[in-house]
C-alpha cells in the first residue's frame, strides 16, 4: 500500500455546512474507525464578496460595509477600514478620537473572546459554558447599543476621520459598570472543569514552528509560543502610550489558545481603564472631514494592519482620484487558521476531536468568504 493509499481513509463524513456547529463552513473527512485520515475544508458558503462592493462604493458607504466582514468584531474592522483610508486621505485625527476607537476596539476583542468560549463550550457539549458567555456578553451589546446607536452591527461608528459622534453621557461609568458585571464570566470560564481538561488539553497541538511555517497570527500564534502582536510590533492609534502586557504560551494544544483568550480578557480591560483615565476633551472628528468622504484628492496606495480578536488583519487599497477605491483586497485572519492549520490539525485526530480544533482556532466563516 503506498502512503497516498494509506492516508486514504474507509468512509467519509461531513463536518457543516448545515452542521449547527460549523458556522457556515464545511470539512470533508475521511476516516478509519474514529481517526481523521484525511481533512478537506471546503469555505464559500456565504458568498459575500466585500472587497468588490467597496470598490463600487464611498467610504463612508464602505465604513458600514465593513463591520460586517466579521459580525464576531466588528468594530475592530471599523477601525481597520477608517486607518486605510485616514491614510490616504491624509487625516490628522483628533486624539480623544483615537482613544475612543481604542475603547471600543478592546470592547470589542472582550466580547468576541466570550463567543469564543461560547462556541468551544457549544462544540464540546459545555451547554453552560455557551450559556453564561452569551448572557454576560448580552451586557457588552447594551453598551454598544448604548454608545454606537446599534448592537451587533455599530453602523460604522468609527469612522474615517474619527468616530461619527462622541460618547454619550456616562458612557465611561457603564463601562466600568460593565466590567463589574462581567467579572463573573471570567472567573466562571477558569475553574478548572475535568470535563473541559480532557476535550481541550494536548488536543490539537501546533508547535511553534508549524504555526509559524503555516501562517498563524494572534491568540493561535501566541498560544504556540510566539510573542507576536500587532499593537506592539507596530503600534497604531494610542497603543504604544499604554501598558499591557502580550499573553504567551508554549504547549500549542487547544487549551492553551482558550487559555490566551482568558489572559487578553484581562488585559483589555487594562487598556480600556488607561484610555478612560487618559483620555483628553476635544473634537472627535478631523475639521476636514465631510459627511461623504471620496476619494477626489487622494492619489496612491496603503496596506494598513491591525490586531484583530482573531489575529492580524489587514486592508490594501488603491485611491486613483475617483470618488470609490480602485482597489480593496482584505487579508482576514481566519482564512489561514482555517485553512492549511485546521487540515494540518485534524489530520490523525479523532473525529471526536474535530468540533474541539475547529472551535479552538477562533475562526469566523464570514472573514474567509469576504
Amino acid at each position: 500500500m503506498t502512503e497516498i493509499e494509506e492516508k486514504q481513509g474507509d468512509f467519509e463524513m461531513y463536518f457543516g455546512p448545515a452542521h449547527p456547529g460549523s458556522g457556515n463552513f464545511s470539512v470533508r473527512v475521511q476516516l478509519r474507525g474514529e481517526r481523521v485520515m484525511k481533512a478537506v475544508v471546503d469555505p464559500g458558503y456565504l458568498h459575500r464578496g466585500f472587497e468588490k462592493l467597496m470598490e463600487y462604493r464611498e467610504p463612508m458607504q464602505n465604513s458600514v460595509l465593513s463591520d460586517r466582514i466579521c459580525v464576531l468584531e466588528p468594530l475592530q474592522w471599523n477601525l481597520l477600514h477608517a486607518e486605510a483610508v485616514d491614510t490616504l486621505m491624509g487625516y490628522d485625527i483628533p486624539e480623544r478620537a483615537k482613544y475612543i476607537r481604542v475603547i471600543l476596539a478592546e470592547l470589542s476583542r472582550i466580547q468576541s473572546h466570550f463567543i469564543w468560549y461560547a462556541v468551544m463550550s457549544m462544540g464540546t457539549g459545555f451547554t453552560t459554558g455557551f450559556n453564561v458567555a452569551m448572557g454576560y456578553r448580552d451586557y457588552m451589546l447594551d453598551v454598544f447599543d448604548y454608545i454606537t446607536g446599534g448592537r451587533l452591527y455599530p453602523a460604522g461608528y468609527i469612522c474615517p476621520g474619527g468616530v461619527r459622534k462622541d460618547l454619550p453621557e456616562k458612557a465611561e461609568k457603564k463601562i466600568l459598570t460593565l466590567f463589574e458585571k462581567i467579572d463573573y464570566m471570567h472567573k466562571f470560564a477558569k475553574k478548572e472543569n475535568p470535563a473541559w481538561l480532557e476535550r481541550f488539553k494536548e488536543v490539537g497541538v501546533l508547535t511553534k514552528e508549524e504555526a509559524i511555517k503555516l501562517g498563524a497570527t494572534g491568540p493561535i500564534l501566541r498560544a504556540s509560543g510566539v510573542a507576536s502582536d500587532v499593537r506592539r510590533d507596530d503600534p497604531y492609534e494610542i497603543y504604544d502610550e499604554l501598558e499591557f502586557e502580550i499573553p504567551v504560551l508554549d504547549e500549542g494544544d487547544a487549551y492553551s489558545r482558550y487559555l490566551i483568550a482568558m489572559q487578553e480578557i484581562e488585559e483589555s480591560k487594562k487598556i480600556v481603564k488607561q484610555a478612560i483615565d487618559r483620555m483628553p476633551k476635544g473634537e472627535v472628528k478631523t475639521p476636514n472631514m465631510k459627511p461623504i468622504v471620496h476619494f477626489r484628492k487622494a492619489k496612491g496606495e496603503t496596506y494598513t494592519r491591525n490586531e484583530l480578536s482573531r489575529g492580524e488583519g489587514a486592508i490594501y487599497m488603491i485611491a486613483t482620484g475617483k470618488k470609490t477605491p480602485y482597489r480593496v483586497k482584505i487579508r482576514g485572519p481566519s482564512f489561514t487558521h482555517m485553512i492549511p492549520i485546521l487540515k494540518h490539525l485534524l489530520t490523525d485526530s479523532y473525529y471526536a476531536d474535530v468540533p474541539a480544533i475547529y472551535w479552538s482556532l477562533n475562526q469566523c466563516p464570514a472573514d474567509v468568504d469576504r
